[in-house]
């Protein structure tokens, strides 16, 4: 798929997706709660069609592996419905991806809508006239609708921490270390607070999510370089997180590469890291995702370094929601 066709199929989503949502406000203040749970997604289509070679590739690809987690994790829980099983009970799911595969269909038509049948719910429509014909858009389309799903669930994530988020950290953060971020109040605790790092955690009997926030003079973009920022890394968990046992610590796994990604928010640059944590003298490790942006005024490069630990629990949605926090960081620049 070339860069112009992309292009294309992301700026028609984008109209779609913008459209279906200028609802009346007060038809979304009678509509039901949607149903199920975060990442699941029920998919409406013909038995026969389900069966062959069209199910297999939507299933296998929306149930497709996590990556960089310590254990095997789909990304959604798919769901099949026949379409004359696809009652209310259906329609008010979480996420919806209904397929029409009809020889009546005059061409194919793509269609992402929120809150159609509940709130809040992604609903994508798929028509197509045959077989052939859904497969050849569905693969110019699977990681779109991936994407798509994975931001809205993580969305939700972060609308319910907007509910109760603790402002009293929010305004540390702001005001000591020229940060900003949404903290949930529920279960998060400023665990350090020295110039140059913090430690925000929420801690079970069985499981932590961790938020570790730190700061270097920047040097650059070679500063942005994927072995110096593992480097500097290991420098602040070395220091600063310690490990159960005596003289552990926590430290980026090496064999497993974590994997680098560079996107815009807000004006600003970000690096982002997705790779696996280790305790060095111990056996404890899982998944992080780091995000890192210039702050031009101080001249600093402000990390924030999210990971989940949770022993042989599923970690995705401990993670999402970490991810959910991260997309509000930002610093103020110039």
């Amino acid at each position: 798929m070339n860069t112009n066709t992309l292009k294309l199929f992301s700026i028609l989503f984008l109209i779609f997706f913008v459209l279906s949502s200028c609802k009346d406000s007060g038809m979304l203040s009678i509509m039901p709660q949607s149903t199920g749970k975060c990442g699941e997604v029920v998919v409406v289509m013909k038995e026969n069609s389900w069966k062959g070679e069209i199910g297999d590739t939507v299933s296998s690809w929306l149930r497709q592996e996590v990556l960089i987690l310590p254990q095997y994790e789909p990304t959604l829980k798919v769901i099949y419905v026949k379409p004359q099983a696809y009652k209310k009970i259906f329609q008010t799911t979480r996420n919806v991806i209904f397929t029409d595969i009809n020889p009546e269909n005059k061409k194919t038509e793509i269609k992402i809508e929120t809150d159609r049948y509940a709130a809040p719910q992604l609903y994508v429509t798929i028509k197509a006239a045959s077989d052939s014909a859904f497969l050849n858009t569905w693969y110019k389309i699977e990681q779109y609708i991936l994407d798509t799903i994975v931001k809205a669930e993580q969305a939700r994530l972060l609308g319910s921490f907007s509910r109760t988020h603790n402002i009293y950290v929010e305004e540390d953060l702001n005001k000591k270390h020229g940060v900003n971020m949404l903290i949930p109040s529920a279960g998060f605790n400023k665990d350090v607070d020295s110039t140059h790092f913090v430690w925000i955690s929420k801690e079970t009997s069985e499981t932590s999510q961790g938020l570790l926030l730190f700061d270097f003079e920047y040097n650059g973009p070679k500063d942005f370089d994927l072995q110096n920022m593992i480097r500097r890394m290991d420098s602040v968990l070395c220091l600063n997180v310690p490990g159960p046992a005596q003289g552990s610590y926590m430290a980026v796994e090496k064999r497993v590469p974590p994997m680098k990604k560079e996107f815009s928010r807000d004006g600003n640059y970000v690096c982002e890291l997705r790779g696996l944590w280790e305790t060095e003298g111990d056996f404890m490790g899982g998944p992080f995702v780091s995000q890192s942006v210039v702050d031009t005024i101080n001249n600093r490069l402000v990390t924030v370094f999210a990971y989940v630990y949770g022993g042989k629990k599923d970690k995705k949605i401990m993670l999402w929601q970490l991810e959910a926090l991260l997309s509000t960081f930002n610093v103020k620049n110039e």
